[in-house]
């Protein structure tokens, strides 16, 4: 426990059990520091930072007797030590690192390489027809490469993914592989998850793409590495005996559960989870090390065996379970607390959570520094403080007072009450602590995530006690399946019992409307404000200053902004358009002065998932909310097939398509519109001369098509051609327009266009120059993938000295503003301040 010690002048410093300072607190919070002051602003190298810390070192050991100088050298040489070794981990490279080569501005090209795999392969089934093959992803630790006049040594990390099933690849057996090496790529969307941080902080700066599961095959005279290969067969064999003791059913989840392999989880299940808040019932996190420690614990000492060899072996175990699911953040912070506590029980003593928790800060930092940023080390941290600190405030307010009467009666009360009363007190206390977790961790949820989940207070008290007995029995299904596989037939069954119930759980809370909801993350600086008063007010209560409500209630206050804030009104000062950059599909938000909101499409070719990944991203960093109107093209899946996951996240008003949408050739399409109606969503047709006004002078005018079907028409030929008009400027929109249905276009009187959209991707067949001709824009705007290498753009010819082409993969997604001098197009890969963006003015003939 945590005493004060109020001894000279009234001094108030934290101490722990028995008058131990807290020291390794401080020092954590000054190694967080300099992680985030050379990530953030990055003024010197290693070299340099190393310097300071060794001057502040030196400063620090040559001052004993002077404490008011002595302590602040030291914390700067701590927070030096911190920024030298992330600048060393996060920016420095070893001279033979193939990373050092430009490879953003050489862009991709074939590459012949020699390296050892570091980590199991994990292979994900096709989900898109019996054509899509899947992909294997693992990561090689790079040895050679070859150039065309033999080996040459290099070193670094790449990520590799193979088309096709290669989860045969061994941990720590040399290969060769063949492919396409590139850097990784960057968000081409507003919104859009960056993961090269996430790689980077593993050192992995490069990708390589194998075309063809033969292009990697063993590498006979590489170099082995027996300790990855003895950790990858290690977690294979467990892996294998647990799912041998298991139903099919529940597999994934129990080695998601106890080994952290997630790939083999349905991604609806996934999602549930998500939806729900309980994902972290799923990852590997402190509760599950906690669990299996305290029984590993219990169960030793049931055995009759002493403290110290609980302690030893509990330590063992930890250390052990850590190294078989890998070092993740959350499990070096629960490992590091674990043998931290372990420690102090076989001194005797007890455990300072204030040095515990500086103590895995530090571990974690150590192990990788750039795991400060990592969200799911940030929210492992935050939980535990709060169990630390806030929950014993919150705790301490419910304990009743009883008088001597009182309590007389409770030592002769029936044992059946005793025991409703402690579990009565059990569940409010189970209540509380999740009600609080969820209410700090919510605002950095919502930023990162764009979920609110408060369901997630009550479906946690149930779930937590669940999933941990399902831990313990798939761990006992292991062990027992290790010695004699039909063993852990017994255990497996009720192990999957109650994995069966936990899923249960959570879809039935996932159909709960209250239960969650969707919307813009707060700013950055109302997130950091929240977490410094917070800090503070927690800082004042626990130190007991005069003035700690007077912390809480600016707390509080800030906290009830930041709940307000999703809904505060967001509107762009003039009309926009914003084409996103979705590969082979298309996806346009045209936003008004007033904030109506109309989409023009949204999917992607095979990636039934782009409304949740990319498209709603988009519009949430927009400060979108809500949809007025969605407008589908036509029937063609790469251009609706993100609406499924959009019907969760926003309020639709009206899905409009055009005649012939439905239809026995589009079975997709109709099951699309079937989801929309069990929404309670109108669907309303469209056709040439229907309009749409959005407000403030922003109306979508229907060219095409006509609302009688020409016989034998197709799809692509009835695609809705809608013009985009403010004042006096115009965008005209086409998706997948092509034959029959350009010359309809083109039969119309000629208008001359601010911009328009290349049909069909600028595929060949779709733009012809007559089309162009006819419509004269001053800008071309073209939604579609990188070309096949040696092919060449069709638009390339026809744009020469005539209109100037933007390509969505070359820009990334092409933001088009209304203005008085005309439209100002600007690309999401421009470059930022304070650099001046490149912006293409388009002015009105």
């Amino acid at each position: 426990m945590i005493e004060r010690d109020r001894s000279g002048g009234g001094e108030d410093r934290w101490r722990g059990s028995r008058g131990r300072t807290c020291l390794l607190a401080p020092l954590a919070v000054a190694i967080v520091a300099g992680v985030a002051v050379d990530r953030w602003l990055d003024p010197w190298g290693t070299f340099a930072w190393s310097l300071a810390a060794m001057a502040c070192a030196l400063v620090a050991a040559l001052a004993r007797r002077a404490e008011g100088l002595r302590g602040p050298a030291t914390i700067a040489a701590f927070v030096a030590l911190g920024a030298a070794w992330h600048h060393q981990h996060w920016s420095d490279l070893a001279p033979d690192d193939l990373a050092r080569a430009p490879w953003e501005s050489a862009g991709p090209r074939p590459a012949w390489l020699r390296g050892v795999p570091v980590e199991a392969a994990t292979f994900r089934p096709g989900q898109n027809g019996p054509d899509d093959r899947g992909s294997t992803r693992t990561t090689l630790a790079l040895t050679a490469i070859h150039e065309g006049q033999g080996w040459r040594p290099i070193s670094g990390q790449v990520q590799t993914f193979v088309v096709g099933d290669r989860s045969d690849l061994v941990p720590g057996r040399a290969v060769e592989a063949a492919g396409v090496l590139s850097a990784i790529d960057g968000p081409l969307n507003p919104g859009q998850v960056d993961f090269r941080p996430v790689l980077r902080a593993r050192g992995i700066r490069l990708r390589l793409a194998v075309d063809d599961p033969s292009g990697i095959w063993p590498d006979p005279s590489g170099p082995d590495w027996p300790w990855a290969h003895f950790l990858g067969k290690v977690r294979a064999w467990s892996a294998r005996r647990l799912a041998s003791g298991l139903d099919p059913k529940v597999t994934p989840l129990a080695l998601a559960l106890l080994l952290g392999r997630r790939e083999a989880v349905d991604p609806e299940v996934n999602d549930a989870f998500s939806r729900t808040g309980t994902t972290h019932l799923l990852a590997i996190s402190g509760l599950h090390l906690q669990v299996l420690a305290v029984a590993l614990g219990g169960c030793v000492r049931g055995l009759g065996f002493g403290r110290r060899t609980a302690f030893l072996t509990v330590m063992a175990a930890t250390a052990a379970y850590a190294l078989l699911v890998g070092l993740a953040p959350s499990v070096v912070r629960s490992a590091a607390m674990t043998l931290g506590a372990c420690l102090a029980g076989l001194r005797h003593r007890g455990a300072n959570p204030a040095n515990l928790l500086g103590g895995a800060a530090l571990a974690t930092l150590a192990h990788n520094p750039a795991d400060l940023f990592d969200v799911g080390c940030q929210l492992s941290f935050l939980a535990v403080a709060v169990l630390f600190w806030c929950m014993p405030m919150v705790l301490e307010r419910d304990v009743p007072r009883l008088s001597p009467l009182d309590r007389l009666e409770r030592e002769f009360e029936p044992r059946w009450k005793a025991v409703g009363r402690k579990a009565w007190a059990g569940l409010r206390v189970g209540v509380k602590g999740s009600a609080l977790i969820w209410i700090v961790a919510w605002p950095l949820v919502a930023l990162r995530f764009h979920v609110v989940s408060p369901v997630a207070i009550l479906i946690n008290i149930p779930l937590i006690p669940l999933t941990s007995l399902a831990l313990l029995l798939s761990g006992l299904t292991l062990l027992l399946s290790a010695i004699w596989p039909p063993l852990g037939g017994p255990t497996g069954w009720l192990c999957g019992v109650c994995l069966e119930w936990t899923e249960a759980t959570v879809r039935w809370a996932t159909a709960w409307r209250w239960g969650h909801g969707f919307a813009p993350g707060p700013p950055w600086g109302w997130v950091v404000a929240f977490y410094a008063l917070l800090g503070l007010a927690t800082l004042a209560s626990v130190s007991r200053w005069r003035s700690g409500r007077a912390w809480w209630v600016a707390a509080l206050a800030c906290g009830a902004t930041m709940a307000l804030l999703p809904l505060w009104p967001s509107h762009p000062e003039a009309t926009e358009a914003e084409i996103l950059a979705v590969d082979h599909g298309l996806a346009v938000a045209i936003r008004s002065p007033t904030g109506a909101t109309a989409l023009y499409d949204c999917g992607k070719m095979r990636d039934p998932h782009v409304g949740r990944r990319l498209i709603a991203p988009a519009l949430w960093a927009r400060g979108v909310r809500s949809l007025d109107v969605v407008i589908l093209s036509h029937a063609d899946s790469d251009h609706y097939d993100g609406l499924a996951d959009l019907l969760d996240r926003f309020p639709i008003g009206v899905v409009r398509v055009p005649h012939g949408f439905e239809g026995p050739a589009n079975p997709g399409a109709v099951a699309l519109l079937d989801l929309v109606r069990a929404r309670s969503i109108p669907i309303e047709p469209i056709a040439a001369g229907d309009r749409i006004d959005l407000g403030g002078g922003t109306t979508l005018a229907t060219l095409h098509p006509a609302k009688a079907i020409r016989p034998g028409s197709t799809d692509n030929a009835r695609s809705v051609v809608l013009e985009v008009a403010s004042g006096g400027r115009t965008l005209l929109l086409t998706g997948d327009l092509e034959r029959d249905g350009l010359a309809d276009l083109v039969a119309q009187p000629a208008r001359p266009l601010d911009a328009m959209l290349a049909p069909h991707h600028g595929g060949r067949t779709s733009n012809p120059p007559w089309l162009y001709n006819w419509a004269r824009p001053a800008l071309v705007v073209v939604s579609q993938k990188p070309p096949a290498p040696g092919s060449r753009d069709p638009l390339e010819l026809i744009a020469q000295g005539h209109f100037p082409l933007l390509r969505t993969w070359e820009a990334g997604a092409i933001r088009l503003r209304w203005s008085p001098s005309g439209l100002v197009a600007t690309g999401f890969l421009d470059p930022k301040p304070p650099t001046l963006p490149r912006r293409l003015v388009i002015r009105t003939k």
